[in-house]
């Protein structure tokens, strides 16, 4: 089976938020041929920036056809006792959908709990 004919979720991570991060994360629409994704990625100062990375990362992968673009970005927060918090907003790109972003962390992360301030 060739790059083509995989399915952008066996290739790509939904989630890339290490546990203990604290800052920004982005959600990010990914298009590759006929299929499309929501992903979110964390890593950087600057949304912008974790907008970037994630077309190098995929450029990366072989995927250099794909198309990247920015749904809205917020923060996130590892805290004590297991809890993940996110809250706020991308001054760049805008609010993205907390309530999905916090979906995506609880199945990739569901030793933890995640809430959303609003």
């Amino acid at each position: 089976m060739n790059l083509e004919e995989k399915c952008l979720y066996e290739l790509i991570p939904r989630v890339l938020l290490p546990d203990g991060y604290r800052g920004k994360f982005l959600l990010v629409s990914i298009v590759w041929h006929t299929q499309t994704m929501v992903a979110l990625r964390s890593g950087d100062l600057w949304h912008r920036e974790i907008l970037l990375n994630t077309r190098a990362e995929l450029k990366h992968m072989g995927i250099s056809d794909a198309r990247v673009d920015e749904l809205g970005g917020a923060h996130v927060s590892f805290e004590a006792e297991g809890l993940i918090r996110i809250y706020g907003r991308s001054d760049e790109f805008g609010a993205c959908d907390l309530e999905f972003a916090a979906n995506l962390i609880r199945i990739a992360k569901p030793a933890f709990k995640v809430v959303v301030d609003s």
